[in-house]
């Protein structure tokens, strides 16, 4: 199993690649890979990224940049190119932006996926907050993998397009009991600075 750690984005919004802040004294994308290692889940965490950043991860060995054919493509281009360069029975995609993900929620996750993946055949499995579903915080079969690149040849770059379409579920945050926001998105300075407090 492989974790995807995405960090190809243009991180406009926020103002500097998101993946290179730093909440709490730790850089966003070394705090999220201390967290997938301590869950002993993965046999290969890899970040996804850009051309341009590529160079930005301190000599990480375990970089995929995005399928010339695939660049700016969003998640979905990040996504497959990682699927084509490493394959293996399910993916863990989580957005660089989301530094206080738990080894709890990630565990959590995990058997909510492994226990229906084999009788419910199910696909994608992944956190919901107040209904609004988190496609960078799920987990993936690799059979989703043909219909990633479908919808990127036909310049559907949207995450919905696919767990529309295959069988998945959603898991609401408050099940993982736990009182902090480990599952918010950073997308500004304001959300960092709130959260430093």
């Amino acid at each position: 199993m492989i974790a995807i750690i995405l960090a190809g984005g243009k991180s406009s919004r926020f103002g500097s690649p998101k993946a290179l802040a730093t909440i709490e004294g730790e850089v966003f994308y070394e705090k999220i890979i201390q967290t997938l290692n301590q869950t002993n889940l993965f046999e290969k965490v890899v970040i996804s990224s850009s051309d341009d950043l590529k160079d930005s991860f301190n000599n990480y060995q375990d970089i995929v940049v995005d399928l010339p054919e695939y660049e700016n493509n969003g998640p979905l281009g990040g996504i497959y190119s990682v699927m084509k360069k490493y394959d293996t029975e399910c993916y863990f995609v989580i957005a660089c932006d989301t530094p206080k993900i738990t080894e709890k929620a990630i565990s959590y996750l995990y058997q909510f996926f492994i226990s229906r993946v084999m009788e419910e055949q199910l696909d994608i499995a992944g956190y919901e907050v107040d209904g609004k579903k988190m496609p960078t915080l799920a987990f993936y079969s690799h059979r989703v993998e043909q219909d990633i690149k479908d919808a990127l040849d036909q310049e559907e770059f949207r995450m919905k397009k696919i767990y529309q379409n295959k069988p998945s579920q959603w898991l609401n945050v408050e099940f993982v009991n736990d009182p902090t926001n480990w599952y918010q998105n950073i997308n500004y300075i304001e959300d960092l600075e709130k959260n430093e407090l």
